[in-house]
C-alpha cells in the first residue's frame, strides 16, 4: 500500500517546514505541565466514538462513554479506575483497573510501563471482549524534529496471549505559551491476533452453541503488520483542567482467511475513522 510512505513523507516535510518551539524532552520543562512533578488526584470523562483496535472492529459501531478517577504520584507512579458505558448496548460494558509508571532519563529519553485489568460484560460485542489483562512498556526519544517511539504490549485472554509492537513517529508543536499541544503522528502496529480469533468464535458460538470449534483464524499466532494509523493528538491546559482530542484514521493490513463450518472466506478490510475526547480535572 503506497499511501503510508506518502503520508510519512508529507508528515516529515510538514514538521520540517513549520517554525515551532524546540522539543528537548517531555518532562524537563516545568512550564509544559506543572502537574507532571506533583502529587495529584484526577477525575474526568472520556468519549470514544468507536472501539477500534489495531484496525479491527465489530460490525456495529461501539461508542464508549467512560468516567474515571485516579491518583498520580510525583515519582511517576499512578493508578486509575474507569467504567465504560456502551452507547449502543446501553449498559456498563467494561470496568478497567490501570496502574503505571512514567519516567524521563536525561533530556531526551521518555519511558513508561502500564498494567491493566479488564472486566468485560459477559455479553459484550467489542473486538477485545475476551482480553482479561494487558501489560506494556514504551520508550520515546524526544528531539527537535520527529520523535520516534516504540511500544510493546502483551494482551492476555483465558488461554493465550497476544504480542503487539507499535512504531510511532510524532512531533509536538507547542503553542499559546505551551498550554496548547498539537501532536501529529504516524503509527505502524504489528502483532498476533488471538483476540480477533476469540472474537469471531464468540460471535459464531452465540448463534449456534452446538458447534465444536476451537479456532476461526488459521494464522492467529502469526506475527504480522496489522494496521497503519494517522492521528493528531490535541491537548489544551487551562488552570486545573486538561482537554484532549485525538482523531485517528486506521488502515488495516493483511486480511485473514476465516474458516467457518462449510465456508471459508477472506476478511474484508475497511478503513476506520474515530475520535477520542477527554476532559480531566487535576
Amino acid at each position: 500500500m503506497k499511501i503510508f510512505p506518502l503520508c510519512v513523507l508529507l508528515f516529515v516535510l510538514f514538521t520540517g517546514s513549520i517554525t515551532a518551539q524546540p522539543v528537548t524532552g517531555i518532562n524537563n520543562d516545568d512550564n509544559d505541565d506543572p502537574y507532571e512533578n506533583m502529587h495529584y488526584f484526577m477525575f474526568g470523562a472520556n468519549y470514544l466514538s468507536d472501539n477500534v483496535y489495531v484496525g479491527r472492529k465489530d460490525s456495529a459501531r461501539s461508542p464508549y462513554y467512560s468516567p474515571y478517577m485516579g491518583y498520580h504520584l510525583k515519582n511517576g507512579l499512578y493508578a486509575k479506575v474507569t467504567a465504560s458505558y456502551s452507547g449502543n448496548k446501553r449498559r456498563v460494558d467494561l470496568l478497567t483497573l490501570e496502574a503505571g509508571y512514567e519516567h524521563t532519563f536525561g533530556e531526551h529519553l521518555n519511558t513508561g510501563a502500564t498494567i491493566d485489568k479488564f472486566f468485560y460484560n459477559k455479553n459484550t460485542n467489542t473486538i477485545r471482549g475476551n482480553t482479561r489483562a494487558s501489560t506494556g512498556i514504551y520508550g520515546q526519544y524526544s528531539n527537535n524534529w520527529v520523535q520516534p517511539m516504540v511500544c510493546f504490549d502483551v494482551n492476555l485472554d483465558k488461554k493465550k496471549a497476544d504480542y503487539v509492537v507499535g512504531i510511532v513517529l510524532d512531533h509536538d508543536f507547542k503553542l499559546l505559551d505551551k498550554t496548547l499541544h498539537i501532536i501529529p503522528a504516524a503509527t505502524l502496529n504489528a502483532g498476533t491476533q488471538h483476540f480477533y480469533d476469540d472474537y469471531l468464535l464468540g460471535k459464531l458460538l452465540k448463534s449456534d452453541k452446538t458447534l465444536k470449534l476451537t479456532q476461526a483464524l488459521a494464522t492467529a499466532n502469526r506475527f504480522k503488520a496489522l494496521d497503519y494509523e494517522l492521528s493528531t493528538k490535541i491537548t489544551y491546559r487551562t488552570g486545573k483542567w486538561l482537554f484532549t482530542a485525538i482523531p485517528t484514521y486506521a488502515i488495516p493490513l493483511n486480511p485473514n482467511t476465516i474458516v467457518f463450518p462449510k465456508i471459508t472466506y477472506q476478511e474484508k478490510l475497511v478503513n476506520s475513522f474515530y475520535i477520542e475526547l477527554d476532559i480531566c480535572h487535576r
